[in-house]
């Protein structure tokens, strides 16, 4: 008996089959070059600020910061933090009072750049704003306070340079 032979996909041997493999010709070349450039040339604007807070700041050259009610040693810690973010930007900080709610507004809307005090680790409000690493823990088993940074969230450039300076102001954080 003969052999059979295999017949492709278009009923007859060879036919209705592209070659996947094989030499790479100039237009090929071409193209996948383009597409290599294309995506790479779109890193750059990985991680977005869609709202453009990073960019505002430099171009400012002031961090709108609300600051909450807490202890001589919390502030401390928070104007370390302030200012190393200061020092990456070249941008002065503008300090104001805040309260949670109100701040967390102003935040979403663009008013500030940062809030800085003491939170609960379990904050309703880690859904509607971006927290930053925490610069002090203090409070009970039960209800730990963190002394961190609030962010609005989605400004990703922003957040990943003010967790960045957390960690550097906070030797417990860098350890974790």
């Amino acid at each position: 008996m003969g052999r059979r032979r295999r017949q492709g996909l278009g009923g007859r041997q060879g036919q209705g089959a592209r070659r996947l493999t094989g030499p790479t010709t100039p237009r090929r070349a071409a193209l996948l070059s383009l597409a290599l450039l294309t995506s790479l040339s779109a890193c750059d604007a990985l991680p977005r600020d869609p709202e453009g807070t990073l960019e505002h700041v430099r171009a400012s050259k002031t961090i709108r910061v609300g600051l909450t009610q807490m202890s001589r040693a919390d502030r401390a810690i928070a104007d370390k933090l302030i200012s190393v973010v200061a020092q990456r930007t070249g941008a002065r900080p503008t300090l104001t009072p805040v309260t949670t709610e109100p701040a967390f507004a102003a935040l979403d809307e663009g008013r500030l750049d940062l809030v800085v005090g003491p939170f609960s680790e379990d904050s309703p409000w880690a859904t509607d704003v971006a927290f930053g690493p925490p610069l002090k823990k203090a409070g009970s088993e039960d209800h730990p306070i963190e002394v961190k940074a609030a962010m609005r969230n989605g400004e990703n450039r922003w957040i990943m340079l003010v967790e960045a300076a957390s960690r550097q102001v906070s030797p417990a954080v860098a350890t974790q």
